[in-house]
């Protein structure tokens, strides 16, 4: 299956124009990330451009809730998919930590296990239903889509190398998958879920403490 407006109402231009956008959206973040400014400011005026952006789609009628991904039709499929990828992540992820002797729990996964997949569906609905599907348009090559789309995805996660390994390897998996059962709430629940191991128990870091 794939996805049935695989841009949304939009022209070759209008959809390179949001590629662009996407895409300096990330090196921007990158850049303050790099230049130390508080993930609060970040978040922030990356929220501004994000609504700014939302407000143009939605004047120009181009996507559906169904276009970005935000469907109950093929939910069940998609959690199916999705389920088993994350699963077999997270099992290789508890592995790693144990053979590490890494303690398998800590106080802060209680408010990060619920609390990431929230931001795992935001994050997926703009590099999947946005950004991918921008691209299908854009480019008309798979593989040229995949890359670029886990490519943007790992940008923004740039700083420490295991990270951005990780969100690319992550990011081909989800993008396939998207191509499978275009489902952004069932990938960012994966995301979201795996996010809330990973970064305890492989990068020993604590994002809460960050904004």
């Amino acid at each position: 299956m794939t996805c049935e407006r695989q841009g949304g109402g939009v022209t070759r231009g209008q959809a390179l124009r949001d590629v662009l956008f996407v895409l300096s959206l990330c090196i921007a973040y990158v850049v303050l990330e790099s230049l130390a400014v508080p993930k609060r400011w970040t978040f922030a005026g990356a929220g501004v451009a994000l609504a700014a952006f939302g407000v143009v789609c939605v004047r120009r009628g181009a996507d559906s809730w169904r276009d970005l991904g935000l469907r109950t039709d093929n939910l069940v499929p998609a959690l199916g998919a999705a389920g088993l990828f994350t699963a077999l992540a997270a099992a290789g992820i508890v592995a790693y930590a144990a053979l590490r002797n890494v303690p398998l729990w800590r106080s802060d996964m209680a408010l990060l296990l619920p609390l990431y997949p929230v931001w795992g569906i935001v994050q997926q609905t703009i590099f999947q239903g946005v950004l991918h599907r921008r691209l299908r348009v854009v480019l008309r090559s798979a593989p040229l889509e995949v890359a670029v789309t886990s490519a943007a995805f790992a940008l923004v996660h740039w700083g420490a190398l295991p990270l951005v390994a990780l969100t690319l390897t992550a990011g081909v998996c989800w993008s396939l998958l998207f191509r499978r059962r275009p489902n952004t709430w069932a990938l960012g629940l994966s995301h979201g879920v795996l996010a809330a191991l990973a970064y305890p128990l492989v990068l020993g870091d604590a994002p809460l403490g960050r904004i």
